[in-house]
């Protein structure tokens, strides 16, 4: 079974509760999940929160790559996301999937990074 997402508009005269009811008919076909707006859509969970200012962060620069380093080298790579304080600026990098995209015993992952080196959207962990 393959995940997707889909994201549905409703206006005001439409209530979420029909639409869940009508796409649950569908049993066995597709499941559906209400996802609240603090919540990141494509992970489910909260949005990060600035503890300076005590708000929520906003997308900032979506498609980071953050390549992982162990004590030999470069070790994997995952996709992320920037967020950033609306207020004050702050940044923290999450939005992480559920594993790397790459990792070093596999082909590519040296033009992965490289990519993302190019289009300046790498960050080096050191951890």
């Amino acid at each position: 079974m393959n995940d997707i997402l889909i994201k549905i508009t409703i206006d005001e005269t439409t209530t979420l509760p029909n639409v869940l009811r009508h796409i649950r008919e569908l049993k066995g076909v597709l499941t559906a999940t209400r996802v609240t707006e603090k919540q990141v859509v494509s992970a489910g969970m909260h949005r990060p929160v600035c503890n300076s200012c005590s708000c929520e962060m906003i997308p900032f620069v979506n498609g980071v790559g953050v390549l992982d380093h162990a004590d030999f080298g470069p070790y994997s790579l995952w996709d992320a996301d920037l967020w950033q304080c609306p207020k004050c600026g702050k940044e923290v990098i999450g939005g992480f999937g559920q594993g790397p995209i790459s990792a070093h015993y596999e082909m590519g992952f040296q033009r992965m990074i490289e990519h993302y080196d190019k289009v300046g959207k790498l960050v080096h962990n050191h951890g």
